[in-house]
């Protein structure tokens, strides 16, 4: 056995480590509010999208029941196209709620009059037309609605 070589054991000096570290942290730094952005717009996206999908089924419902049809599935629930416009507003809302997700947390159909909590839809009715608004949100957390300007009305016939 030769004492001559001696087995010697390397490791990271301090200063390699802070190095690696600070690296880490900038990384972080930038990724962080880059990620967040892109959740917050994710959100806006996912509840618009939500509301064109609404307004897209109960028009395609409604239209079922004016050709001919004397009664649509939703769900697991038979419904009759002879129901007034109040109780398919209810039988809307029951639907969605049991199939969408608030993009924003809590509930989706949030309310059948008002303002609906960000990431819920109104869904109502005023006389032979259903009713419905979405507060889609903005990027910034705010409240900004779909339709921006009044409200989605699809025709009972």
């Amino acid at each position: 056995m030769n004492t001559q070589f001696k087995l010697r054991i390397k490791g990271f000096t301090l200063i390699e480590l802070l190095i690696v570290v600070a690296i880490i942290g900038i990384l972080a730094g930038v990724g962080v509010p880059m990620y967040n952005g892109y959740m917050a717009s994710a959100k806006v996206q996912s509840a618009t999208t939500n509301h064109k999908n609404i307004k897209s089924f109960v028009a395609a419902t409604l239209t079922k029941c004016s050709t001919g049809s004397s009664s649509v599935v939703l769900g697991s629930s038979t419904r009759y196209c002879n129901q007034s416009t109040a109780n398919w507003a209810s039988y809307f809302i029951t639907y969605f709620n049991s199939i969408n997700k608030n993009p924003y947390g809590g509930s989706y159909v949030t309310t059948t009059s008002g303002s609906p909590i960000l990431g819920g839809t109104m869904i109502s009715y005023s006389g032979n037309r259903i009713v419905l608004r979405t507060n889609i949100g903005n990027e910034s957390g705010g409240n900004a609605y779909s339709p921006s300007s009044g409200y989605d009305y699809i025709t009972k016939e």
